[in-house]
């Protein structure tokens, strides 16, 4: 026969492997809890910190989401960056767009906290930027001024730019006489993609003979310290063209 309230006493050992293993499920819970929050605050922290460098950097305003996990945010370390910057002036330039995506890089964290993006590792960068045609034909007449023969002068081409060909047409005044021009041709990267220049494709077939004409350069560009960039292509659009900016190199 069991002694009275004998079941209290076998019941408190079990009470007490309860606790026992109910601390370490709540410490866990919280310690998962507190890693959800920093995995949400801190990819955005860090986006709002790159969209006020680039504000305070060229001036607009930028959208930008920031993947990677908070441990490695934390050391300026991340998976993605993407960006997306709408229609912009920027070195006299009307731009449509740009698009950026920067892979598997990091940044010091100190310089970007103050408005500097300082590289440590350069990962993969790619930067779309849309450029509508009136801005290239700024870029194509400042270029073609400096091309012109000596003694020749005119005034900047007319521009219309498709999906098959880049055409400048106008009229150059050369020993008193002028002289009207017509040229198809199309933009290409040289010199290791640092310059973008215009290049006829056909100079038997018009009356104004020019070499490639450089029309766009990256230091006139936006950079950042540490990161070799390039322009890897350029496609044509109707009114438009879209350049490929990359690095490294």
């Amino acid at each position: 026969m069991k002694p009275k309230g004998a079941h209290r006493l076998t019941g408190t050992p079990r009470r007490r492997r309860r606790r026992r293993l109910a601390a370490p499920l709540v410490l866990l819970t919280i310690v998962l809890l507190c890693a959800a929050g920093l995995q949400i605050y801190v990819p955005r922290a860090a986006a709002g910190a790159i969209a006020s460098a680039v504000r305070q950097n060229i001036g607009t305003r930028a959208s930008v989401q920031v993947q990677g996990y908070f441990w490695q945010l934390a050391q300026g370390d991340f998976q993605n960056v993407s960006m997306r910057i709408g229609a912009t002036d920027f070195q006299g330039y009307r731009l449509q767009s740009a698009d950026l995506s920067w892979q598997d890089g990091q940044v010091d964290l100190g310089a970007l906290v103050v408005g500097q993006v300082r590289v440590l590792r350069s990962g993969n960068f790619r930067l779309n930027l849309v450029m509508n045609q009136q801005a290239l034909r700024q870029a194509v007449a400042e270029a073609m001024r400096q091309a012109l023969p000596a003694g020749a002068s005119g005034s900047p081409p007319a521009i219309a730019v498709t999906p098959k060909a880049i055409t400048l047409s106008g009229s150059v005044t050369f020993l008193d006489l002028p002289v009207r021009y017509r040229i198809d041709g199309d933009l290409v990267p040289l010199e290791g993609g640092q310059v973008v220049a215009f290049k006829a494709r056909d100079l038997n077939n018009s009356v104004l003979h020019l070499a490639a004409v450089p029309v766009l350069r990256m230091r006139d560009m936006p950079t950042i310290p540490g990161l070799p960039l390039h322009v890897a292509g350029v496609r044509l659009m109707r009114g438009a063209l879209a350049i490929t900016v990359a690095g490294p190199a």
